[in-house]
């Protein structure tokens, strides 16, 4: 734990490391530990130098594995990851030179060209250490830009990415995809949308890349860097879709328009959820459906407070609110618009008094996070405001089903990057149908 908090502030693990027990930080203990090892403080606080050989990885070292042929290669070279502690436990494909080039074709920025620096380990991912990530998933150049904005996203401050890296929390990052380019590289947006799907392959690549990035890159491998207590099935390829754009009802702005982005922009926004409730039994065939549906929405978002207060304020965010087009589009009928229906589930998913009083762990903790939004006595509410309720639709065409995805550890705000396509890309889709066949109808 005390390395793993030494990765997360920046320190080099190598660096001197002293913990003293927690009582003696009390009023009147006994400061026997300090007196005792005030030498060793000395010492690491005047003489210790970082080894900086230590941060860095010589990428001309190359792994060779021989094999009689090509599945026993295979096979060799998964051996050989398992043991050094590299991926994330499923086969990989090997990221040969070539397939890695191929990789490269995806974006015009240089291999050498730093995308972020990845906590805890500090080492620096660049766009040939993501197409080699990439190439290890079975995914295609045409997933570069998004997996390079993707990470560009992962790494702003406001998501700190720090805290998700080593928490106990079983947070994990997800990426929403608004614009064309989501349905350009097959990224799913329907039925299905959180994965998996054959006609559909983009997500899991690129989800499954940003994660091993965190671990390969980051070293947030379990126990060590990452100290999250279940880690959880959507750690293996992160969650990664599209926004059904197409599907919004009139007078409902995409995803990527809410965040500040002109119409038809390529965005793809991040946030970190720890957990996922599929809500069912969701109709707006007449109002009073609609009200029955939108008001256990709000329920179950208020049920499970969690992360929610850790970051509390004018641009936290407690989750994202998933629904599918014919909900959406029943709302919409009804008169809801978007910032009507976040205006009721803020209102219907509050916290009561007795509730947050009752709580010792969450009131004793979050008083200080809710000061000045909160008046003593009042029903807590998810977020400051109404708009900050995500709402994002998604998932197929019909309506009786929602999902609620609620935040993790430990983001102030989610954040959006603009997907940055490169010259050939024209190239590159006329490849993808050569290779994937014609454009799935759903």
């Amino acid at each position: 734990m005390v390395n793993s908090a030494f990765l997360a502030m920046g320190l080099d693990s190598d660096a001197p490391q002293y913990e003293f027990p927690m009582e003696m930080f009390l009023t009147g203990s006994d400061l026997t530990p300090l007196e005792e090892n005030a030498g060793q403080i000395i010492n690491g606080l005047t003489r210790w130098k970082p080894r900086a050989e230590r941060r860095t990885v010589d990428a001309s070292v190359k792994l060779a594995v021989e094999g009689k042929d090509y599945y026993e290669v295979i096979s060799k070279m998964n051996c050989v990851f398992l043991k050094s502690g590299w991926g994330d436990g499923l086969p990989v494909l090997p990221a040969t030179e070539e397939r890695v080039s191929l990789m490269l074709t995806g974006t015009d920025l240089g291999p050498d060209a730093v995308v972020g620096i990845i906590p805890p380990s500090g080492r620096a991912a660049t766009v040939e250490s993501l197409g080699v990530n990439l190439a290890m998933t079975g995914g295609r150049p045409e997933y570069m830009p998004v997996l390079i904005a993707a990470i560009k996203a992962f790494m702003a401050p406001q998501l700190r990415p720090e805290l998700l890296q080593t928490t106990t929390c079983s947070a994990y990052p997800v990426a929403i995809v608004s614009g064309p380019v989501g349905k350009q590289i097959r990224l799913n947006s329907g039925y299905g949308c959180l994965g998996p799907h054959p006609a559909h392959p983009a997500g899991a690549s690129i989800g499954r890349a940003i994660r091993l990035v965190q671990q390969n890159i980051g070293g947030a491998v379990p126990g060590s860097g990452s100290m999250s207590i279940y880690g959880g099935p959507a750690r293996y390829t992160n969650i990664v879709f599209a926004e059904d754009e197409s599907g919004l009802p009139p007078g409902w702005e995409p995803l990527s328009r809410e965040r500040g982005f002109p119409a038809g922009a390529n965005v793809v926004t991040l946030y970190n959820a720890a957990s996922t409730t599929n809500i069912n039994l969701l109709q707006a065939s007449t109002l009073e459906v609609a009200l029955e549906s939108l008001t256990k929405f709000g329920r179950i978002m208020g049920s499970d407070y969690g992360n929610v207060f850790t970051n509390y304020g004018p641009d936290s965010v407690p989750g994202i609110v998933l629904m599918p087009r014919g909900f959406a589009g029943g709302l919409s009928a009804l008169g809801w618009s978007k910032e009507k229906v976040k205006t009721f589930l803020w209102g219907n998913s509050k916290i009561p008094w007795s509730v947050v009083k009752a709580d010792s762990i969450i009131y004793g903790r979050m008083e200080e996070c809710t000061k000045g939004y909160v008046l003593p006595g009042d029903a807590w509410p998810l977020a400051v405001s109404p708009k900050n309720i995500m709402i994002v639709v998604a998932g197929g065409a019909h309506s009786n089903h929602g999902y609620w995805m609620r935040v993790g550890c430990c983001p102030v705000a989610p954040a959006s990057v603009e997907i940055g396509l490169p010259a050939n890309w024209a190239e590159l889709l006329e490849r993808a149908e050569q290779d994937l066949g014609p454009f799935p109808a759903v």
